[in-house]
Order: structure tokens, then sequence, then C-alpha cells
């Protein structure tokens, strides 16, 4: 029993680690979305939870694309895209990596 919950600990500290890489630049910042005339703020935390000032949350993972899941009315929704990794607070970034249509998104790191 002992080994079974010290390997448990173990890959509980495995997990956290991978779960973050990648995403460091976003922890601690408000990740700031604009679409045109629209925006929102995003928060993203070390444990894989998300939030925004829309009043959503829900959970993300990265692996070489970003995807945030979040429970809708219409059930379970996961939407992927790119995250910039070398992106720095204060800095922008373009992409239309996030829209159905081709459409580009500004993302900018907001310190603190």
């Amino acid at each position: 029993m002992k080994y079974l919950i010290v390997a448990g600990l173990a890959a509980a500290s495995l997990t956290a680690p991978a779960l973050a890489d990648g995403m460091e630049n976003a922890f601690g910042h408000a990740v700031r979305v604009t679409m045109g005339e629209q925006s929102f703020d995003a928060w993203f935390q070390a444990d894989g939870s998300y939030s925004d000032s829309r009043g959503i949350s829900g959970t993300w993972t990265y692996d070489s694309q970003l995807c945030i899941q979040v429970m809708t009315e219409n059930g379970a929704d996961e939407n992927c895209g790119p995250w910039n990794e070398g992106l720095a607070p204060g800095e922008r970034w373009v992409t239309d990596g996030w829209s159905a249509d081709g459409s580009p998104l500004t993302i900018q790191l907001i310190a603190g």
C-alpha cells in the first residue's frame, strides 16, 4: 500500500509540470483577446483551469496547440488553436489560427 501512495504522488508531481510546458508566459497575467470590436480577458492557471471576463470557465491543455474546454448551454465545447510561447507581457500577437473563417484576432499579454 505504501508503494502505491508513493507511486501516485510521483505521478502527480510529473503531470503538473507537463501540463504547464509552453504556457508559463500566461500565468499571472491576463490574456486579452480582441476580435474586431469585441474583446475579453482570459486567465490560465498552472493547474489547468481557465476563466475569462465573459464569465466562462473551464479547463485547458497544451500539446503543440492550446485547447480550451468549457461547458455551454449546448454541452461540452472544445476550441483549439496556436499559442505563442515567446509572447511577453505588453506584447501583441496576431493569428488567424482560432477562427473557422480565417478572421484574424489579436492576443495581448497584460502584465499582472
